[in-house]
């Protein structure tokens, strides 16, 4: 009912979620120290001594030293510079388990400091209707997404399904990316986070719209953001919601939400299935 008299609805902190591992989850390595090390002798080796060109973004002072050795390394001891190289690897190579570890923390610290509206492609889902909508006893609303006003749910992605945490880069690629030879977008793998959630909840078919709260307090989890009345398209009334709930709905739906079409749930005679008319 405070939904349809401000034409609004409440976006939540991931913090608030019924899952513990929304937006907390994080990376794992798929490879260990040697495979990276090999990883990364090979892409400077072929940035420093290859005869051919090497395209490199230097986006680092590493990836900048190494384009500073390609262009004096006709003066250099190949195999010198290599074994030096190769000590530095590998020494990054002890320490990137903990490095990880580092960066999913600043992951999700970040990635909750947010705000997400969750939607769901299904309206007639039972186990949602009990979970999120009162025992049946609540309310659906379906919305639309409008090119001409630009409304927050254009932004809306869809969330992927997994039984595992996201695969960080493999042991080439992150090479490359740290070398300046194949630069990642590093923050649009980490946003991915946000977006995935573990296959048990496949079945809400959800998509959201996540906005990061930048230099805002958190504040109490909650922020109110209104919407366009043109979004509102339909409502659906749960199959247990009572008689003078129902009237009291429709009246504020008439009053704030005109154009808003109303549908009554009612349990199947022959399925575990919903089913929904319209109320005129």
């Amino acid at each position: 009912m405070r939904v349809i008299k401000s034409n609004s609805f409440r976006w939540s902190s991931p913090t608030k979620f019924n899952d513990p591992f929304d937006h907390q989850a994080g990376f794992v390595l798929a490879f260990g120290r040697d495979e990276f090390v090999m990883a990364m002798m090979a892409s400077i080796e072929r940035i420093i001594f290859s005869d051919e060109d090497v395209a490199v973004t230097p986006s680092s002072q590493f990836s900048a030293l190494t384009l500073r050795l390609r262009s004096i390394r006709d003066r250099l001891p190949r195999e010198q510079v290599l074994q030096d190289l190769y000590e530095s690897a590998l020494a990054s190579a002890e320490i990137l388990h903990g490095s990880i570890g580092q960066l999913n923390s600043v992951v999700q610290e970040q990635l909750c400091h947010s705000r997400v509206f969750c939607v769901s492609e299904k309206n007639d889902n039972v186990v949602m209707w009990s979970h999120y909508a009162d025992e049946h006893r609540g309310v659906v609303f379906k919305l639309r997404c409008i090119d001409e006003i630009d409304n927050t749910l254009l932004a809306a992605r869809k969330v992927d399904y997994s039984d595992t945490f996201l695969e960080f880069l493999s042991a080439d690629q992150y090479a490359q990316h740290l070398t300046g030879e194949a630069p990642i977008d590093m923050a649009s793998l980490c946003w991915s986070i946000a977006f995935t959630k573990h296959i048990d909840w496949s079945y809400e078919k959800e998509w959201r719209v996540h906005i990061p709260l930048l230099n805002e307090p958190p504040g109490d989890g909650y922020s109110v953001y209104p919407e366009d009345p043109q979004v509102f398209e339909a409502i659906y009334l749960g199959c247990r919601m009572q008689p003078d709930e129902i009237s009291a709905i429709t009246s504020l739906l008439k009053k704030h939400l005109p154009n808003t079409r109303i549908y009554l749930g009612k349990k199947s005679t022959t399925s575990f299935a919903l089913s929904f008319h319209e109320v005129p």
